[in-house]
C-alpha cells in the first residue's frame, strides 16, 4: 500500500513502529525535518522522503499514493485532515487517526476484556454514543451497571457490544439501558469526517469498520501485524469511568466570559446566556452535517434486532434520550425531532417490553448540571441516574 503521511515530528518514531512496515511512503510531511531526519536513521527509513507541512499541498499534488494518513497529536483537531482535503484529496482518500497512542485505541477491547470476566456479577449493561458514557453514575443504581457509552458509538456499534454483552452474561442480565441520540436514526460513525480515530477502536475491539470506505481487510494491514491484537492490563478498573473520561470533564459551562479570550462572544448581549446560545447552535449545526438519511432504514432494523435480541434473553429494554440544555433543545430541528419520536414509537409497538423515557422532558435540569450544552457533568449525572433507578425499580 502507497501512503502520503502527514504527521507532526513529536512522537514520529512511535507513529513509524505502529504502522506496517510493509507500507510503501511517497512522502513523510511533518512540521519539523531536522529532528524527524534523526527518526528515519533509526528506524531504517530514508530521509529523502521526509517533506515539510509547507509543501503539503505540492505533495498531495505531485505524488500517487493509495491514501493520505494523516497522525494528530490530539482528537479534537482536524487541521491536518482538513488541510489535506482543502487541497483537493477527496474523504475516501484520507484516513485520520488520533495519536496511534497505545492506551487511547484499546480502551474500547479493554472493557469488553473486563465484563467478559466479570459478567456475572452485572445485573444490567448501558451502550450509546458519549451522551452515555458521560451522563450514567453507576453508583446511583441499586442494581450493578456496566456502561459502554463511548464517544461516536453508534447505533451499529452499540448493538455489536449489546451481543457480546448477552453472549458473555449466560442469561443473568435483566435490563438494557439504550441511549439514544436525537440523530441515532441518521448517524453512522463509519461516513463522518473527522471521526475516524474512533473507528480504530472499534476495528481492534471486533475487527469491523462497518460502513467505512476502507474494507477491514485493507484497513487492518495498515498497521503493524501487532498492534491489534496487543493489551492492556485491567487493572486498575474503574467501574464508574471505564474510558477515563469523566475525571477530565469540568463543570465550567457557566463561568463568567473571559475578556483575554477572543474565541468568545462579544456582541451586545455578552452574558453567559449569549455563549450557551451560540455554542447550542454551533453544536446542532455540526451533528446536522453528520445526518445521513441512506443510514435511516439500516438503523431502524438495528434497533429492532437489538430489542429482538433483549427479548430473546429475558431483558428489560429501556431506550432514553438524555436531558440536554433548554439552549440545546431550543436550536434542534423540530422534523428529525418529531421523526425521532415517531421511530421510537413504532419500535415499542413492535416490542412491547420496551420502554423510552425522555430526558428532555425531565423537570429539575438547569445548566448548572452540564459541562457542555449537550453533555451532563458529575453532578447532571448522579441526578440523572437516580432518575433513571427510580423508574427500574418500579419496573
Amino acid at each position: 500500500m502507497r501512503i502520503l503521511l502527514v504527521t507532526w515530528t513529536e512522537n514520529l518514531s512511535r507513529k513509524l513502529r505502529i504502522l506496517n512496515r510493509a507500507n510503501e511512503y511517497c512522502a513523510i510531511v511533518v512540521d519539523e525535518v531536522k529532528p524527524a531526519q534523526k527518526i528515519l536513521e533509526r528506524v531504517g527509513l530514508p530521509k529523502s522522503l521526509l517533506r515539510p507541512l509547507y509543501e503539503l499541498k505540492e505533495c498531495v499534488r505531485d505524488f500517487y499514493y493509495d491514501y493520505v494518513v494523516c497522525v494528530e497529536e490530539a482528537w479534537w483537531n482536524n487541521y491536518l485532515e482538513d488541510e489535506v482535503h482543502g487541497y483537493g484529496v477527496p474523504w475516501n482518500k484520507i484516513l485520520n487517526f488520533y495519536a496511534l497512542t497505545f492506551t487511547s485505541n484499546f480502551l474500547l477491547e479493554r472493557a469488553l476484556r473486563y465484563f467478559s470476566e466479570h459478567a456475572a456479577e452485572f445485573d444490567m449493561f448501558a451502550t450509546g454514543i458519549s451522551y452515555v458514557e458521560k451522563c450514567l453514575d453507576v453508583t446511583q443504581f441499586k442494581r450493578k451497571l456496566f456502561n459502554f457509552g463511548r464517544g461516536g458509538q453508534d447505533l451499529y456499534y452499540n448493538f455489536q457490544v449489546a451481543k457480546f454483552a448477552t453472549a458473555c452474561a449466560d442469561n443473568r442480565l435483566r435490563y438494557a439501558l439504550i441511549g439514544l441520540a436525537p440523530y441515532s436514526f441518521h448517524y453512522d460513525l463509519t461516513k463522518t469526517p473527522h471521526s475516524q480515530h474512533r473507528i480504530l477502536q472499534h476495528f481492534i475491539a471486533f475487527g469491523d469498520v462497518h460502513n467505512f470506505h476502507v474494507p477491514a481487510d485493507v484497513y487492518g494491514k495498515i498497521f503493524s501485524e501487532k498492534y491489534p491484537s496487543l493489551k492492556i492490563s485491567l487493572e486498575p478498573f474503574d467501574l464508574n469511568d471505564p474510558f477515563q473520561v469523566k475525571s477530565r470533564q469540568s463543570s465550567d459551562l457557566l463561568k463568567p466570559l473571559d475578556a483575554n479570550d477572543p474565541f468568545q462572544y462579544r456582541g451586545k448581549k455578552s452574558s453567559v446566556t449569549a455563549r450557551l446560545r451560540l455554542a447550542a447552535r454551533k453544536t446542532v449545526d455540526t451533528w446536522s452535517e453528520r445526518f445521513f438519511p441512506d443510514t435511516r432504514a439500516e438503523n431502524v432494523q438495528i434497533l429492532d434486532d437489538y430489542l429482538a435480541l433483549c427479548e430473546g434473553n429475558d431483558i428489560r429494554p429501556i431506550m432514553f434520550l438524555p436531558p440536554m440544555t433548554e439552549a440545546y433543545v431550543k436550536y434542534f430541528n423540530r422534523r428529525r425531532l418529531d421523526e425521532f419520536y415517531y421511530l421510537v414509537e413504532c419500535a415499542i409497538k413492535k416490542h412491547p417490553s420496551a420502554i423510552f423515557i425522555d430526558g428532555w422532558k425531565l423537570q429539575g435540569f438547569t445548566d448548572a448540571d452540564f459541562y457542555d450544552v449537550d453533555h451532563l457533568n458529575l453532578q447532571g449525572a448522579a441526578k440523572f441516574s437516580a432518575a433513571l433507578n427510580g423508574v427500574i425499580e418500579q419496573l
